[in-house]
């Protein structure tokens, strides 16, 4: 592909952001401007590459990138990374700063928290007797995202299943059918519930039937019904779906774009996320230029994957102001409000997180500042679930819009082992992973592969890893790590963060389980298709990776492994951050017995 006609794209992508993304701009102009600003200065194909992975977690605007690209320069997504060609349906990017301002307040939720079977009876559903239809596929072709999981996949010898058949395993994707347009204090109707994957012809069935939980968060709208139904999930209603009211709220400005956004879940474990535009006009003479409706953006629904669920799983989403942070929440152990709480940053999330971390050192001064910001319903679920599940500590998972606050520092005013230090990652099993796309998949998955191990490390003599476990050693000279990359290594350890960066900015697909030892860009490997990811916040040294692999290949999960080790060590360890499902295991093959 011509690098100059992706930045001139890009530069016209910039020009609309306004109209794009209304108030939620703000964000990715001031991480798109740098990268426009080394043009240049910096190698064009690699400017590309990065602004293009920078765009796609943006779903307006990477929508507007792809149509520029196809439409007025004649590019077909072929042309965009042919050594990474692939197959599958084009990624619509959905980490959109998408917000809710005017939503009724959620108050301080001081509720009784209610365990599952003791629920009161399931919200109103109204599942069409027919399945509804299969989304258009897109005539662009694959995304770049797309592509590097795929050329990754084919690195490892894992091709992606076939497309499933009626007898196969049952999988779907988020289904929001909308207006494309409505007036404030117009009420408009939304189907929402599941559609059939890529490939399915809808007559698919899951094995079991499912119960379908669907939490919408809607920026400036109103759900007088609540925001949640419950959706049964069988051979029956393969496909179900169920009609949820909204009423669009006043608003100053005459046109602003929101989304309307539904966190699916099964038994309390988050398995899909779709996202959708809408238009709200100010009065009714606006109307009149509905265009259709693009496809959802999204992750796939597959219910044969959910696990044990984190104890508490938080959903954070971009609000429609810089700062503004929506919390949802689900717990197999409790019944969970239905309506979004806000977390009011006072800056944008970036800014905020960089004032935590820039002085490089754990300090509970810091976790104060975090907690803090932390809603209160979720400490107030968190302490109904730790009562619970006493004396085992609880594991927390967030699914995160944003990668920059470090929730798991916060500190706990009451800490449930006095013994610990107070941070939420001490007291309790943490991980974190990206929420918005079609990459990173959910849930996030809870084993990994672990025998053949690779080490970037520049020193003459042999890493431990090397010697412990037969480690693959290369030195972090570009050609040597791609080189490495090759050999579809299950782990890789970087102990220089420049090779990992610039490997991911050239080629790089991903890896199932990654270690940096030095900051780096986490969230671009798990994009990219790794199941965890360990990245210290500040630069700590080295000294971790010896006892923490140890430790991981007897069976300990990482999360667990990081908990403890953190409380041994604060000052070192407690600056590692874990990305990845808290129950994760690494799994070996054990040696042949002699």
């Amino acid at each position: 592909m011509d690098p100059v006609a992706v930045l001139r794209a890009a530069r016209a992508v910039r020009d609309e952001l306004d109209s794009l993304m209304g108030g939620a701009s703000a964000e990715l102009r001031d991480r798109l401007d740098p990268l426009l600003a080394e043009a240049g200065s910096r190698p064009p194909g690699q400017l590309a590459d990065a602004i293009i992975m920078l765009i796609a977690q943006y779903g307006p605007a990477w929508n507007r990138l792809s149509a520029l690209l196809n439409l007025e320069h004649g590019l077909v997504a072929e042309q965009v990374a042919p050594m990474l060609a692939d197959t599958g349906p084009q990624d619509h990017g959905a980490a959109y700063d998408g917000g809710y301002d005017n939503l009724p307040s959620t108050g301080a939720m001081s509720v009784d928290w209610m365990r599952p079977d003791q629920a009161g009876p399931a919200a109103p559903q109204a599942p069409s007797p027919q399945a509804p239809p299969t989304p258009p596929a897109g005539s662009r072709g694959s995304s770049m995202l797309d592509r590097l999981t795929g050329a990754f996949r084919r690195r490892r010898g894992d091709a992606p299943a076939p497309a499933p058949e009626s007898q196969w395993e049952w999988e779907g994707i988020p289904l929001i059918e909308a207006p494309t347009e409505s007036v404030s204090g117009w009420g408009t109707e939304v189907s929402i519930g599941v559609a059939p994957g890529q490939g399915q012809d809808g007559t698919a069935a899951p094995r079991e039937p499912v119960d379908l939980d669907i939490q919408l968060i809607a920026e400036g709208f109103d759900a007088p019904g609540g925001w949640q139904v419950r959706l049964r999930v069988d051979a029956a209603s393969p496909y179900p779906r169920a009609v949820v009211n909204l009423v669009a709220l006043a608003q100053q400005e005459p046109e602003v774009a929101r989304q309307i956004q539904a966190i699916c879940s099964v038994r309390g474990q988050v398995v899909g996320f779709g996202l959708r535009s809408i238009t709200l006009h100010g009065s009714p003479g606006r109307l009149g230029r509905e265009e259709p409706p693009e496809p959802v953006a999204g992750t796939r629904i597959r219910p044969a994957l959910v696990g044990e669920p984190a104890d508490v799983t938080v959903s954070i989403v971009h609000g429609d102001e810089p700062g503004r942070l929506w919390w949802t929440y689900r717990s197999p152990h409790f019944v969970t409000p239905d309506r979004a709480e806000l977390c009011d940053l006072g800056m944008r999330a970036s800014e905020f997180g960089r004032q935590l971390t820039e002085q490089g050192r754990l300090s509970e001064e810091l976790g104060r500042k975090v907690g803090s910001r932390v809603p209160r319903g979720f400490w107030e679920l968190l302490n109904a679930v730790a009562g619970r599940v006493a004396p085992r500590r609880p594991s927390v998972l967030f699914l995160s819009q944003e990668p920059h606050v470090p929730w798991e520092l916060a500190v706990l005013e009451h800490p449930y082992d006095p013994s610990l230090p107070r941070y939420l990652n001490c007291q309790t099993v943490t991980g974190r992973w990206p929420l918005g796309g079609r990459r990173p998949e959910l849930p996030p998955p809870v084993s990994a592969r672990a025998d053949h191990v690779a080490v970037v490390y520049d020193e003459a003599q042999a890493h431990p890893l090397v010697t412990e476990y037969g480690a693959t050693q290369v030195s972090s000279a570009l050609g040597d790590v791609l080189g490495v990359l090759g050999q579809r290594p299950d782990i890789v350890h970087l102990t220089a963060g420049g090779s990992a960066a610039e490997a991911l900015g050239r080629d790089l697909a991903g890896a199932p389980f990654v270690f940096l030892e030095e900051p780096g860009d986490a969230q671009a490997f798990l994009l990219a298709g790794a199941s965890g990811v360990v990245e210290p916040l500040w630069p700590v040294g080295g000294g971790l990776a010896r006892e923490f692999y140890r430790r991981c290949f007897t069976g300990e999960p990482p999360a667990e492994v990081l908990r403890s080790m953190r409380g041994q060590a604060p000052d070192s360890a407690g600056a590692y951050r874990f990305h990845g499902h808290p129950s994760l295991t690494l799994r070996r093959t054990p040696p042949p017995s002699e």
